[in-house]
Parts: C-alpha cells; structure tokens; sequence
C-alpha cells in the first residue's frame, strides 16, 4: 500500500524519501563530526558560578574514543552497559563510547525504585555499569552496587578511566548493530526494553533538524533527561548530526532555562507543555529571543501555549510524535497553521508509512475513523529485549510497529492524535478518547493543564474524570468548567468527576501521571 491508497479513502501514507537519511554506524558519524567540526563546540556545560564550558567536536570524540578502549578491554563486543545517573557530561561521552565501543548503552530511569532497577538488571543483564547522582543530589552508585551482579563504576570517574585506557583499535559496529536499549515508561506493567540499531538512532537523532533546518551553528537548550527518548537520541544525537552544540542540563529549572536563554543565545529549544508554561510565564523572560524553532510533544499542546512561544520568542513551533519503540513517527512543518500544530500531531515523517489500522482486522480504515496508528519506519526498534511475545505483539510480520495509540487521518495525511489505548473511556458502550475531553478544557482561558482518565462505574463501566490546574491569579469552578465542556463535546463526554489541583502529578520529562491520577480518582470515589 502506498500514498495513493489516500486518494482511495484509506488511512495509510508515507512520509516520501528526502532528504536522504546519512548511512552508516553511529560511530561513523562520531568520527566523521570530529574531523568536520573538530574545533566547533559539541556540548556546552554550564558552571556553578556562571558561564559555560564548552567541549569541542575533537575534544568530545577523543574523550569517547579513550573510554571505548577501556570498556573493550572490559566487555566482550555487543554487551550491555548501564548508566544510571542524572544528566551529565559524563553519561553522552559514555553513550559515545558505547557506541564507537561496539556495545549497547542503556539509560536508567533516575526515577526508578529499587525493584525497577533490578527487573531492568535482570533484563538486560549488564557487563558494566556507571551511576552518578539522582533526585535531590542522591548518591546512585551504593544503590546500584546493592542491586548488580556486575562491576559499578562512578560516572565522575570517566576521565580516570580514560587515562589509563590502552591503544588498539576499535571495530566499526555497522548501522545494523544494536546500539541503544530504550526502557518504555511501564505504564501498562513492567518496563519493556526496546532495542535500537546504530541505523535507528541516527534516523531519531537526523530527522527533527532536517525537516525544521537545523545547522552546525545552532545551539540547542533542552533539559529533557538522557534516559528518555528524546534526551538520547533526539538531543545528543540530533546536535551530532549536524554538528552543532547543545547544553547539558542536569536537570529542568526554570530559572536555569531562562537564564540561559539570555547568556547562550539558543536557537533550538524543546520541552513539553508543562515546561513551557512554567519558562513563559517567567518574568525575567528575554524579549529579544534567537530561539528559531520550539519543538513541542509528549501531550496535547495547548494553542494559548503554542501563541504564547510565538509571541514571547518569535520562534516557530513545530509538533513531533514518537515513542521508544519508534522515535520519530509523525511531523508538522514550519508554516503549518496554529490550528494544524494544536489539533495534530502532523503528517508521516520522511522515509516512514503511517497506516490507521483497525484494531481487530489490521487493515486500513477509512480516512477520519479512529483506529490504531501504526509505523513502518527506519525509526521502529528491533524488538523489545529478552522478550519475544511482546515483540510479535507489537511489530506486524508486514514491518509495521503497533503503537498502542490512537488517532484519525484526514485526507492531507495529518493525524489527530486520539489517546493511548489503555486510556480510552468505555462509558455504557461509548468510546470517549480523552485528548478530545482535554482539547476542550484546554480552551478555557483558566485552564493551564488538563488531564482525562477513567473513573469506574458500576453500571456504565467508567465515567470520565477530569484534573486541571488553573493559571496563576485565575479563578473557575467546577460547574463553570462542566459547562464549557458541555458546550464542546457531546454529554457523554463530559467530565462528572473532576479534582482542581494545585500541581500535577509529572514525571522526570515532565509528562502527567495518569495512573497515579487514575488511583487518585479511585481513592477518593
């Protein structure tokens, strides 16, 4: 099947084939910036009493390249190694290394309790880890070396490491190699590892600059963490592929972000909702930005935030949808209307078809029916590690990679993002998504976030819950909140169980916790 299906009426599309995406390993890349922009910084490391340090493309590169020699002199070719840390220098030279090393890196979530460490230990089975700090400057390693049948490394000992390491050289890997395993967010049981080839970091990490025109003199500001698809691939690997430079932030602070965005002078920016609602309503905001483009995802995007970025940065904003198991799936474009980048999640990325499938037959369906969006792509994993159910589960034997989401097409290829699957509402037999039921919320002019799950009901199934926050100074209650609602979407979409919160329940990348709000609901009933 293929784009003249959509002539046809059927929901399946591709995204066509330029630009043409860089062949090669991931190593070969790191070495070919190197000797391109050897003198350009890579990444810019901010000082505890101001400034950056920058580290140049030759400096980053031979830094890895030392590290790699002393994990090959520790680790059979193709091992797993662990990095269970905040964000840090450290942990993009050792993703490098692994890299240019022939191994296959893993990020830790730094949110992670015991048990979830260890499930991810007894998964991958690491040959070598490192841990640095997490929450609240907490020391990781003991924790770490508690859990792991494996030697633990402290990440602030890298350049030791690297010091000592011996001459000999290092196998080119080849774009088909694993290179990358991506924990899923373990929302629906335990994490899943979702394994990436040199071939499918790179096609997450070229793609978002080379449709929005990203160059080597772009300096890029995002705090999203490195154990999170977008910090491992879209940031790290995104600046690489254009040999520009990005800024490694420990974590989000507003008041970093902001500071930063005067000293610095981004180009790039990212983050989700949440992010931003926080930075623009920041009072020492910039107002002579040279930020040129704000990639935004993760949740509904609100257009009160999508104008606000425009107005208060003069940045375009551009939409990106992807998951671990597929980085980069969906795209706006940078002259797409407010309307487009607030209502889709874009049109199919190049080189990727995007298909809405019926959930029960896997065919196409009809253009404007909501069914699952499905992926077939040089972004799609290779299979979920160590665990080959889930992987038939999830990728077609046609190649297409099953989502668990939901959204419509419309006869442009722009899809419209419904909700995960997990999250649909069966009220008395009616479907409800619940990014419809927060679109409309969103539009109230007191609501700075929205959040839509399930509540159970003993005779309907569920009924729909509703937690917003309100904007700073605004006032709206509950009754008023039902009667916008009311006034946008059909009566038996509207919430009738709602909490107004003074904070939503996020997580480390800044997306709402539906299950815990889902419990929070449950709890309370």
């Amino acid at each position: 099947m293929t784009l003249a299906d959509t002539v046809t009426g059927l929901s399946i599309r591709h995204g066509g084939s330029e630009p043409p995406i860089p062949a090669g390993s991931l190593a070969a890349m790191l070495r070919g910036q190197a000797q391109r922009f050897g003198d350009r910084p890579a990444m810019l490391i901010p000082q505890e009493g101001g400034g950056v340090l920058p580290v140049t493309y030759a400096e980053m590169v031979s830094r890895a390249d030392n590290v790699a020699h002393w994990i090959a002199s520790q680790c059979a070719p193709g091992s797993r190694v662990a990095i269970w840390s905040r964000n840090a220098a450290e942990s993009v030279i050792l993703q490098h290394a692994c890299a240019l090393a022939g191994m296959v890196v893993a990020h830790f979530n730094t949110g992670w309790t015991d048990a979830e460490v260890r499930h991810a230990c007894d998964l991958i089975e690491p040959s070598l880890g490192f841990a640095g700090l997490g929450f609240r400057d907490a020391d990781l390693v003991p924790r770490l070396e508690a859990i792991a049948g494996f030697p633990v490394q402290p990440l602030g000992e890298v350049a030791a490491l690297a010091a000592s390491a011996r001459s000999g050289d290092l196998p080119d890997p080849g774009a088909d190699a694993p290179c990358l395993i991506q924990f899923t967010s373990g929302t629906t049981g335990k994490s899943k590892g979702a394994l990436l080839s040199h071939q499918c970091v790179i096609y997450g990490g070229w793609l978002r600059p080379a449709v929005y025109g990203g160059n080597e003199h772009d300096v890029w500001l995002n705090a999203v963490p490195y154990h999170h698809i977008g910090g491992s691939i879209a940031i790290i690997v995104g600046a690489l592929a254009t040999g520009s430079a990005f800024t490694v932030l420990e974590r989000y602070d507003r008041d970093q972000t902001v500071r930063l965005m005067r000293e610095l002078r981004p180009t790039r920016m990212g983050g989700v909702p949440t992010m931003w609602h926080d930075i623009l309503s920041a009072p020492d905001l910039p107002s002579d930005s040279t930020v040129r483009v704000v990639t935004l995802g993760g949740a509904t995007v609100p257009s009160t935030i999508v104008r606000a970025v425009q107005e208060k940065t003069g940045a375009a904003c551009a939409i990106g949808y992807g998951q671990s198991e597929s980085g980069a799936v969906t795209n706006t474009v940078l002259d797409d209307s407010i309307e487009m980048l607030c209502e889709t999640i874009g049109r199919p990325s190049p080189h990727t078809e995007v298909m809405i499938a019926d959930r029960e037959t896997g065919e196409p369906l009809p253009l404007g029916q909501v069914g699952e969006i499905c992926a077939r792509s040089p972004g799609n994993m290779s299979c979920y590690w160590g665990n080959p159910e889930a992987t038939s589960a999830t990728i077609r034997p046609d190649g297409f990679l099953r989502t668990g989401d939901l959204g419509a097409m419309d006869e442009h290829g722009y899809v419209r993002f419904a909700g995960r699957l997990r999250e649909v509402i069966i009220r008395g037999g009616e479907n409800i998504y619940p990014a419809e039921v927060e679109d409309a919320l969103l539009s109230h002019p007191a609501v700075a976030l929205a959040a839509v799950v399930k509540v159970p009901h003993e005779r309907l199934g569920h009924e729909v819950g509703a937690a917003v926050t309100l904007r700073p100074g605004a006032e709206a209650g509950i009754e008023e909140l039902e009667a916008h609602a009311a006034g946008q979407v059909a009566h038996f979409k509207v919430p009738r169980h709602w909490r107004v919160l003074d904070e939503m329940p996020l997580t480390v990348s800044g997306k709402i916790r539906k299950v815990e709000l889902e419990q929070l609901f449950e709890r309370e009933a």
